[in-house]
């Protein structure tokens, strides 16, 4: 055999590298079929910190019925194939992708001026209409994720279902919105452990930061529970790269739901103010309190904070709802007045 041949054989037997990937690959698929029925396994936040690939599994399946569902949506009512410069609408629902509200807001105009430079279209009361109502719609969902998130409403199968709905819209997916959320509930104001600490940062810095500290807070928590081996790390990385899909699919679907008009002059609404809610009630809640430390307040002295809690079922009495999380309206949770301190640097 020539040198030539020897070095062709060689060539051919599988790298390590990929072996070693291959299997890494295959482990997970086994961990993602095989489900433990653990019966310790009670919540959503306990079900991420004991099963590595839980996670994995929800945006599997979520991906999976997202698929069918726009692909049916379509069939039926050829709400994207009908839809002109489709392409255009398409790209532009990347700027949903990332959890930053500047991106949101910015889709809002690229969407606007796209509906009335493509479309033939003018602008209707109707349509107009609209945006108060998917500011309002918006505001509301958030109250309905928290207290999902907190199995405050009657039974495991209505939170579950007011949840899932909630997350598709929010795209935030329901599993994901209530493991960060009990992250930040362990810790609050913490830099290091709360998934949304507002910290001394200004108001726009917050609202573009939170989807970012939520993920670096689910990492390190996904990493403290199950250690940093290649397989660890492996998962992870899966799980951060299906998450983008999952978050573009659920924008995709809503747009075939709901369709360009709807979708221009109610779902960008509704998102700009649910994603504005949750940036504020957390902003405005959790303040230093000038002794070096951190606290939680309760929010209701004047028409506006008024209103807001009207609407979202009293988000901004956010000192009760951390003393009380199983209360559904925390507005009704007596203050005793005291202070409450999350954290002393």
């Amino acid at each position: 055999m020539s040198a030539f041949d020897e070095t062709r054989v060689v060539s051919n037997d599988p790298p390590k590298a990929e072996l070693s990937l291959f299997k890494e690959g295959a482990e997970i698929l086994k961990g993602l079929l095989s489900r433990s029925k653990s019966a310790a396994w009670k919540s959503h936040y306990s079900r991420f910190k004991n099963d590595p690939y839980y996670m994995l599994r929800y945006y599997a399946i979520n991906l999976a019925l997202l698929t069918i569902g726009i692909v049916l949506l379509d069939f039926f009512t050829g709400s994207l194939t009908a839809m002109n410069h489709r392409m255009l609408w398409l790209v532009g629902l990347v700027l949903f992708v990332l959890p930053n509200y500047s991106l949101i807001f910015l889709s809002g105009i690229y969407y606007f001026v796209l509906y009335l430079t493509t479309g033939g279209v003018v602008l209707t009361f109707s349509n107009v209409a609209l945006i108060p109502a998917g500011v309002l719609t918006g505001t509301i969902s958030a109250a309905i994720m928290h207290n999902a998130a907190h199995d405050n409403f009657q039974s495991a199968l209505l939170n579950r279902i007011l949840g899932e709905v909630c997350g598709l819209f929010q795209l935030s997916g329901y599993v994901g919105w209530t493991v960060s959320h009990h992250i930040h509930h362990a810790a609050p104001d913490n830099p290091q452990k709360d998934a949304h600490a507002p910290g001394d940062m200004r108001f726009g810095e917050y609202v573009n930061a939170m989807g970012m500290l939520m993920k670096r807070s689910m990492t390190e928590t996904y990493f403290k529970a199950f250690g940093y081996g290649r397989h660890i790390k492996v998962t992870w990385a899966s799980i951060s790269a299906t998450l983008p899909l999952v978050r573009y699919a659920r924008v995709l679907f809503t747009l075939a739901l709901v369709g360009p008009t709807g979708f221009v002059f109610f779902y960008v609404p509704f998102k700009i103010a649910n994603t504005m809610i949750y940036g504020d009630f957390n902003y405005r809640t959790h303040r230093p309190n000038g002794r070096g430390g951190y606290e939680v307040l309760n929010l209701n002295h004047n028409i506006w904070f008024k209103l807001l809690n009207a609407i979202s079922i009293g988000s901004y009495y956010h000192k009760n709802h951390h003393r009380c999380p199983k209360a559904f309206n925390p507005r009704h949770v007596i203050d005793d007045g005291r202070p409450f301190v999350t954290y002393h640097r």
